[in-house]
C-alpha cells in the first residue's frame, strides 16, 4: 500500500512492480526508506491521511525536475531521486483542471454518478465497461474489465487532434476567454491573469508580447473564424504543456 501511495506522488514506486514484490518483479530502489515508511504507517494505525502528508511534506516531494548533468551521468532515470520526474496529468486531474481554470466546475461532494458531459468532477462520471467515454480512452484511463496496477502513459496525434477539434475544448476555451475579458480592462492584465491563473506565474515580457500580438493580429481576421481573438488565444494556453504536465 505505501508503494502505490509513492507511486501515486512519484509516478513511479519505490518497487517499479506494485502488483508482484517477489523474486521476479524489481527490486525497491530504497529499501530502508520502503520498510520505514511501511512500519510508520502501521504505528499510525493505517492511516492513509498521515502517509500522503508525510510524503507530500517530504524533502524529496518538494524536488524540482531542474536537469544536471553530472547527476543525469550517474543515474538519468532518476531512480535515486535526485529531481522530481517530470509526468502529465492523469484525465480525471487534467479534466478537472480544465473546468476549474475556465470557471465550470461545480465543487459539490457527493451525489450520484453523472455522465462526463456534464460539470463535476471527474471522480463522480460514470465509466461504462463495454463503451469507455473517448475522452477517457484518448487519455490512457485503464481498461474498466481488468484490474490495473499502473497506467501506460501514451502520446498519440488523436490527443492533440482533440485539443484543437473537440467540443469540449472549445466550450472551456469559450469560458475562459469570457472570464478573462471580465477581469480587467487592458489586453495585458488579461494576459497577466491568464498565466497566473493556469500556470501560477506572471508571464515573460516575451510571452506578453507574444500574445499582444497574436489578438491584435487574429481581431483582423475574426470574421473568418469560428472563434474570436481570445477564445483562440485561450485555447492556444489550455493546450500548453505547462498546464498538462506536473514540473
Amino acid at each position: 500500500m505505501v508503494n502505490r501511495v509513492w507511486q501515486h506522488h512519484f509516478g513511479k514506486g519505490l518497487v517499479g512492480t506494485p502488483s508482484n514484490f517477489g523474486a521476479l518483479g524489481d527490486r525497491p530502489t530504497h529499501p530502508e526508506l520502503l520498510d520505514w515508511l511501511a512500519v510508520d504507517f502501521m504505528e499510525q494505525g493505517w492511516s492513509l491521511k498521515t502517509l500522503h502528508r508525510k510524503i507530500m511534506l517530504s524533502a524529496t516531494y518538494m524536488l524540482s525536475s531542474e536537469h544536471s548533468e553530472q547527476n543525469s551521468e550517474i543515474d538519468a532515470e532518476a531512480r535515486l531521486l535526485w529531481r522530481m520526474n517530470r509526468r502529465r496529468l492523469d484525465v480525471e486531474a487534467w479534466r478537472d483542471a480544465l473546468l476549474a481554470v475556465s470557471g465550470n466546475l461545480d465543487p459539490t461532494l457527493g451525489g450520484e454518478n453523472v455522465p462526463l458531459t456534464g460539470v463535476r468532477r471527474t471522480v463522480y462520471t460514470k465509466v461504462s465497461r463495454h463503451d469507455l467515454d473517448e475522452l477517457l480512452r484518448l487519455f490512457d484511463f485503464p481498461d474498466a474489465n481488468v484490474t490495473s496496477a499502473k497506467r501506460t502513459v501514451t502520446t498519440v496525434p488523436q490527443q492533440q487532434l482533440f485539443v484543437l477539434n473537440s467540443e469540449f475544448m472549445v466550450s472551456q476555451s469559450k469560458a475562459l476567454a469570457h472570464r478573462l475579458q471580465s477581469s480587467a480592462d487592458s489586453e495585458s492584465e488579461r494576459i497577466e491573469t491568464a498565466f497566473k491563473l493556469l500556470f501560477g506565474r506572471a508571464p515573460s515580457e516575451q510571452e506578453l508580447q507574444i500574445g499582444l500580438t497574436f489578438l491584435s493580429t487574429a481581431t483582423e481576421d475574426q470574421q473568418e473564424q469560428k472563434l474570436n481573438a481570445w477564445e483562440q488565444y485561450a485555447q492556444v494556453l489550455l493546450s500548453l504543456n505547462e498546464f498538462m504536465y506536473i514540473d
